[in-house]
């Protein structure tokens, strides 16, 4: 972990640079024209790696701006204190899209993967820059037991979603296979929804354990004290600190 600020500064205006770039190319406004591509449309809102860069970049804005106005204030070390848990959410939401793409719908071992600029961007480079961002900056033991669990609360509102717009819209075309309830039928689609949330949950407790490994007594050890509400544990440290400052 990294405790700098002004390192976690620099690499965050990067990630934000780097995101909003991705959400950009997501739209497809710049392929317009190009190669016979079609008018602008609203269709990159049905997609489920869309969807997550968009809320890779709010997160990523708003933890840069904490950190902007703290390194002002003349802090040099610390950790990430905005939306803690959220932020852990949207590193499981935006690594299943990572791990999706590269083992489900593209092929990475072909070279016009790597030469496609959306792919490095949405799919590649902002979802490793956000993640790294997690492991490299915030705060050991302050992800409750329970947030893994959380994190199936988007996806699923993003299957509701979809199904909702396959329902009213006349020949909607799904954006992915497994969510094709044309040919899958609903059954299909539950199954491979089932399967992707055991991803989910799986690749969730393994970031939480990981949060929870940390430097004790000058071992590295699992540490699972305060599991349900460590928030409360980091609040009352804070507190106690800054009353002893005040004094």
């Amino acid at each position: 972990m990294n405790k700098n600020l002004v390192t976690q500064l620099i690499y965050r205006v990067v990630l934000c640079v780097v995101s909003a770039f991705a959400c950009l190319l997501s739209l497809g406004i710049f392929y317009i024209g190009v190669n016979g591509g079609n008018e602008f449309s609203w269709s990159f809102l049905k997609y489920y790696t869309n969807i997550s860069n968009y809320f890779v970049l709010v997160v990523s804005i708003i933890v840069l701006s904490d950190t902007v106005k703290r390194v002002r204030a003349g802090e040099t070390e610390g950790y990430n204190k905005k939306l803690r848990t959220f932020k852990f959410m949207t590193v499981i939401m935006i690594l299943v899209t990572f791990l999706v793409v590269i083992f489900l719908l593209d092929s990475p071992l072909q070279a016009s993967y790597w030469r496609n600029i959306g792919n490095m961007s949405y799919h590649f480079l902002a979802p490793l820059l956000f993640i790294l961002d997690y492991i490299i900056f915030d705060e050991k033991r302050t992800i409750s037991v329970f947030a893994p669990l959380y994190s199936l609360i988007i996806p699923l509102i993003y299957v509701v979603y979809i199904f909702i717009l396959g329902a009213i819209i006349p020949d909607f075309v799904y954006p992915y296979f497994f969510l094709n309830v044309s040919e899958l039928g609903y059954g299909g689609v539950l199954l491979w929804v089932l399967g992707l949330l055991g991803v989910f949950v799986v690749l969730g407790y393994l970031l939480w354990l990981w949060n929870r490994f940390d430097k004790i007594d000058g071992k590295w050890k699992l540490d699972f004290h305060n599991i349900m509400f460590p928030n409360k544990r980091i609040q009352k440290a804070e507190n106690e600190l800054l009353n002893e400052n005040d004094r």
